[in-house]
């Protein structure tokens, strides 16, 4: 057993970022090769109340942040504390209304400043993010999006991601390399 991952006992891990930056990929991974826990939001969401497009077209987006807002604090509740946790947060989790839910904003602040929270993005130039952000998640057939609305979206959200402070994990490589980068950061600061 390597010396990191014994440190690392009892800890949470929080991936954010916007839609198709590799986050879950990421975090199955690394659950997979070192026998953490993963949680992704959106599957959770899924699993709980079915396709997430519909969920919006029938109560709208506010409603829905309302209710991903509460999964998460479900999954974060499910957390023990023996184990090394990872949760995917949602591409917009970060970039809410701050008035979704009286705890909304600490929430969001605590993952921000928490010491392992990871910010995916696969450039810091923002042309590139949107192009390859929109690249992949057209091939999310399941999201049902349009282009256009998704590449507003990804613009406003870069901006949001952009000024957070916590630590950011380029993902312009192959998944087995990020993963490593990660991992890396853990070492340094464990």
């Amino acid at each position: 057993m390597r010396d990191w991952k014994i440190r690392l006992n009892k800890l949470l891990i929080y991936f954010i970022g916007p839609g198709g930056v590799g986050k879950t990929t990421t975090a199955k991974l690394l659950a997979f090769q070192s026998g953490f826990d993963c949680y992704d939001l959106d599957e959770y969401f899924m699993k709980i109340e079915g396709d997430i497009a519909k969920y919006i077209v029938e109560h709208g987006y506010n409603k829905y942040a309302v209710r991903n807002f509460q999964l998460f604090l479900t999954l974060r509740a499910k957390y023990h504390a023996n184990r090394i946790t990872i949760i995917v947060c949602s591409s917009g989790f970060m970039t809410y209304p701050n008035d979704i839910d009286q705890n909304y904003i600490k929430v969001k602040d605590e993952i921000e400043n928490h010491i392992f929270t990871f910010l995916f993005l696969p450039s810091l130039d923002l042309e590139t993010c949107v192009k390859e952000v929109l690249t992949r998640q057209m091939n999310r057939t399941y999201l049902n999006l349009v282009i256009e609305k998704e590449e507003l979206k990804i613009r406003a959200r870069f901006e949001l991601y952009s000024k957070l402070d916590c630590r950011i994990i380029l993902t312009d490589e192959k998944s087995e390399r990020v993963a490593q980068k990660v991992k890396v950061v853990w070492e340094t600061r464990c």
